[in-house]
């Protein structure tokens, strides 16, 4: 969700519409003689070779969607993983449930934001011959022409691969990870207004919630920064996942990001890290950049239906990585911490609890000791994060 700093928070749509349609009567592409296929056990494709092998390795990862699926799932998964790779926009099954297409195909589209052709919408058939079903999926598509389609993977994959190349000359993995999340946010605007588009409806897909929409278009609602930035960790090779859940003062749904480095997870939010100021201005903020379950608990709520690790490092966290997190409120650090980043008209300070921000605000503000600081000459003006843990003052 978007925050509007010192004003009110705004209300953010997690555009991921989980319709699955109806059952339709419809004619399925199934060429097949009936006889061939009575008796057949376990899922089948007939767009699929049969000695087709998946490269994917996502049940690897323990926090994958895929590693949370039942075996006939899996199979499905992978069959899904090859009727994507060659664009096909509609899935025909052998010998499965809607629930099991449903758990499958979700849990690719969650794994592998570069598919960007369907949407999570889909509508479904199942057609009973003999003593054998045929299962029919038509998801929504992004765009409807095929050159359409070719031309926007193109253009995201470029993207990609010029984000990627800079990333990994960074000298190390904090480096790498910032510069992905200022890419993102310095080149990405929320669009509040697609919300009102008539594709985000349960017969289309919204560009902004995908991966496309945030890096080609350049506009995005939390799902989009959330794919985009899964789909970017993952070329750079870290584990990195979507969550859902809600913003403690929003009633809206709401995405975020685990992302897992030497070891441990931390939990990243684009969305409300790209804010927009009082005067409407666009800004880059750091709050919830690689924090804790801890700071998370302050302003964000997991509907706990997906996967995700227990996130406790704290290594890679902008504040503790730049030497401005304190346990405690002491005028020495934050006067060190203003020396450092004097010329930057302002510096931001985290502390372990919203009780120690309170005591550095009545101290450096109410007090007014934040003046004894010979290089603040004017006024100046302060903000508490939504979480009340960082403190941020301007002069």
């Amino acid at each position: 969700m978007r925050k509007h700093k010192l004003i009110v928070p705004a209300l953010c749509c997690f555009a991921l519409c989980l319709f699955t349609g109806c059952r339709i009567s419809i004619t399925l592409p199934f060429g097949s003689d009936q006889s061939s296929y009575n008796g057949v056990t376990g899922v089948k494709s007939l767009s699929v070779p049969p000695d087709y092998s998946v490269a994917d390795n996502m049940e690897h990862y323990d926090y994958s969607h895929k590693s949370a699926l039942t075996e006939q799932q899996m199979e499905v998964y992978n069959l899904l993983i090859y009727m994507l790779d060659h664009k096909q926009d509609s899935f025909n099954f052998e010998n499965i449930e809607n629930d099991d297409f449903k758990e499958a195909y979700y849990a690719v589209l969650y794994d592998h934001p570069e598919y960007i052709r369907t949407g999570f919408n889909y509508t479904y058939s199942v057609r009973t011959i003999g003593g054998y079903a045929q299962f029919n999926a038509k998801p929504s598509l992004l765009f409807d022409d095929p050159h359409d389609m070719e031309k926007a993977e193109q253009d995201l994959e470029a993207v990609v691969s010029s984000v990627v190349s800079a990333a990994k000359a960074q000298p190390d993995p904090y480096y790498m990870i910032k510069y992905v999340h200022d890419y993102i946010i310095d080149n990405t605007v929320y669009d509040i207004e697609s919300l009102e588009d008539d594709r985000s409806s349960e017969e289309g897909l919204l560009p902004a919630s995908t991966a496309y929409g945030c890096l080609v278009q350049r506009k995005a609602v939390c799902s989009g920064y959330s794919a985009a930035f899964q789909l970017i960790m993952q070329r750079l090779g870290f584990e990195c996942g979507r969550i859902n859940g809600t913003r403690i003062t929003e009633t809206g749904a709401h995405q975020w990001n685990y992302v897992g480095v030497d070891g441990e997870y931390y939990f990243m939010d684009l969305t409300w890290d790209d804010p927009i100021t009082s005067d409407g201005g666009e800004n880059r903020a750091y709050d919830f950049f690689m924090i804790t379950d801890a700071d998370l608990a302050y302003t964000h709520v997991s509907d706990r239906t997906l996967p995700q690790p227990v996130c406790r490092g704290i290594r890679y966290n902008y504040f503790y990585y730049n030497g401005l997190y304190f346990d405690e409120y002491d005028f020495r650090y934050v006067s060190d911490a203003a020396q450092r980043m004097r010329e930057d008209n302002g510096f931001s300070v985290k502390f372990s609890t919203p009780d120690q921000t309170q005591r550095a605000v009545e101290d450096l503000v109410e007090n007014q000791r934040i003046f004894r600081l010979d290089f603040i000459k004017g006024g100046i003006t302060y903000s508490v994060s939504t979480s009340g843990c960082i403190l941020s003052i301007n002069y």
